[in-house]
């Protein structure tokens, strides 16, 4: 099975510019509808009789949801193209070159990228907020919702307003500038628990409208054209895919594509995209399992065998020049691969996948054998 659990990785690694094309899902309505002219701005001050209480906790700001849900509309009324830049604490940069066609999708370009190739992703499909506006949703299950006019700033050229996420320890999670005339989201950072930006993307420049003569490159078409409602998963699962309809941790499951047998396989692949609102998950499922080759091929591109939590995974990325991580497992019939490049602590959102779906037992899972034979000595005091 090289062939099919190399791609599954290869094809996830491919999405590095996830968090980017997550720029392209909010949107616009008229700016009367907000009705935030007269607004100061959040104080910055947290209930501290609330915070360890979520249900007690300060409700959602009123005008941070207007304009969130503003936002959440852009996708399918308004056409742009701009170039964003990723950034990370450790000085990790990547510059995305971005058209949006609304109704129709987002044509990436990675600038940073040693295989350069343009990519087209379907519209609903282009990260962390969806056309539909679910993930807003999503948002205000798991976080408070806050307007913050301290905070607000110019970003590429343009008024941008600004919202904070708070999770439920009153802790600011993330943060996103929106823009003044449009609502666009132009800004979006990740903070650590001490208030630190771990994340940052945002764009660079920004240009209305389609751009003149624009031509979708030869090739550059989304393998992933196949969207799958709830029957069709259902459908994938018994062809031996897990196809979870949610994750733990808050990730509650956008949107779920299938790539065809021969498009990036020779057999399909799942891809299904998570969110709190905030961080974002892709898993991929591939029928089949991990052989010897395909464990020496991920050591090949880096991967590490690792514990997370009681099971061990293969894994790569997390460090400050490759912030994205890569996380490969067996599954019962499937061969898993989850990618974040935005999640607070990856590996722990990872191990906590892997409780839900336990990797396949392996002899080198000394963790685990260790139990069985602990077991068997209190059961019949000899040796298993």
């Amino acid at each position: 099975m090289t062939s099919r659990a190399v791609l599954a990785v290869g094809t996830a690694g491919g999405l590095g510019a996830l968090a980017v094309c997550g720029l392209a899902a909010l949107g616009s309505v008229p700016a009367s509808t907000v009705g935030a002219d007269s607004w100061s701005g959040w104080t910055g001050k947290v209930d501290t009789s609330a915070v360890s209480d979520r249900a007690a906790m300060t409700p959602d700001d009123a005008v941070a949801v207007a304009l969130l849900s503003r936002s959440a509309k852009a996708a399918s009324t308004v056409a742009y193209a701009g170039r964003a830049v990723t950034s990370t604490p450790g000085g990790t940069t990547t510059s995305t070159e971005i058209t949006h066609l609304p109704g129709r999708g987002t044509l990436t370009l990675e600038l940073d990228s040693s295989e350069a190739q343009a990519r087209f992703t379907p519209a609903g499909a282009s990260g962390s907020f969806a056309d539909d506006g679910r993930p807003l949703s999503l948002l205000r299950d798991n976080y408070r919702v806050l307007r913050e006019a301290d905070l607000d700033a110019t970003v590429a050229g343009r008024p941008a307003e600004a919202v904070v996420a708070i999770d439920a320890d009153g802790t600011p999670d993330a943060r996103f500038w929106l823009d003044q005339a449009t609502g666009l989201l132009l800004r979006k950072e990740l903070l650590d628990a001490q208030g630190a930006v771990r994340s940052r993307v945002g764009f660079e420049s920004l240009t209305l409208g389609v751009p003149p003569a624009l031509v979708v490159p030869p090739g550059s078409q989304d393998p992933w054209t196949e969207k799958l409602a709830s029957g069709a998963l259902a459908t994938a699962r018994t062809q031996g895919c897990e196809c979870p309809e949610s994750l733990p941790g808050g990730l509650e499951l956008l949107e779920a594509r299938r790539a065809p047998a021969g498009a990036v396989s020779t057999m399909p692949v799942v891809h299904q995209l998570f969110s709190d609102g905030v961080a974002t998950v892709s898993l991929f499922s591939i029928a089949g399992s991990l052989s010897s080759a395909d464990t020496d091929g991920l050591v090949a591109r880096g991967f590490r065998r690792l514990q997370l939590g009681d099971h061990y995974a293969w894994v790569r990325g997390g460090t400050s020049s490759m912030p994205t991580v890569t996380v490969v497992w067996a599954c019962k019939d499937s061969v898993l691969t989850l990618v974040t490049d935005d999640a607070e602590d990856p590996l722990a959102t990872a191990a906590r996948v892997l409780a839900a779906l336990p990797p396949v037992p392996d002899p080198g899972d000394t963790a685990i054998w260790a139990r069985i034979a602990r077991g068997w000595h209190r059961l019949t005091g000899g040796s298993p």
